[in-house]
């Protein structure tokens, strides 16, 4: 399971990743606590959580920080939740927050989950620029693993000398994928 930032003690309405991602899912329209559940057991979301013990007390959590609102539906008397305006501003600061070479290193999944959440709420030229500064991350930090690859390659075990392997050629895909983006925003067809 991919981790998750735990909440700031000083200041407890610092959202963690799990609550980023069910702004992210709630941005564009209310779903009830059911469906949001249902979006991370079925998708690649649920490296986040999927568990009902995650998902219902986060939504709890981003109620009492004023990030969501729980209104229900007169007809069915189901209750959905709503992103505020509060909500959508902490969701674009994290979506606008600066690409660091520890992101690449350590936490890609979270970059493609912000990137994944950018479409509504960014401009084309604030969505390059992030792009960008992936890109500019990762072919920094390809050079440092190829180095050290190429440095420490002999003195490796072969299942070690693989797995780095493995290491480089998904880097390598995620900055064919930053090109590829790139280029679909610069030029769209």
């Amino acid at each position: 399971m991919i981790r998750t930032k735990k909440s700031n003690p000083s200041n407890p309405s610092t959202p963690t990743l799990l609550d980023y991602a069910i702004l992210g899912l709630i941005q564009d329209s209310g779903r009830s606590g059911y469906n949001i559940r249902k979006v991370f057991e079925t998708t690649a979301l649920g490296t986040y959580s999927s568990s009902p013990g995650s998902i219902y007390p986060a939504l709890t959590r981003l109620q009492r920080n004023g990030y969501v609102v729980k209104k229900t539906v007169e007809k069915s008397k189901k209750a959905r939740f709503h992103i505020t305006e509060t909500g959508l501003e902490i969701l674009k600061t994290w979506l606008l927050k600066p690409v660091e070479r520890e992101d690449i290193a350590k936490h890609r999944e979270e970059l493609l989950l912000r990137f994944a959440f950018m479409e509504s709420l960014l401009t084309g030229e604030q969505k390059i620029t992030f792009l960008k500064d992936f890109q500019s991350h990762l072919r920094a930090y390809l050079r440092e693993l190829r180095a050290y690859h190429e440095a420490e390659a002999t003195s490796l075990p072969l299942h070690g000398k693989l797995s780095f392997e493995h290491g480089i050629a998904s880097c390598q895909t995620t900055l064919n994928w930053c090109t590829k983006a790139i280029r679909s925003f610069e030029s769209p067809a």
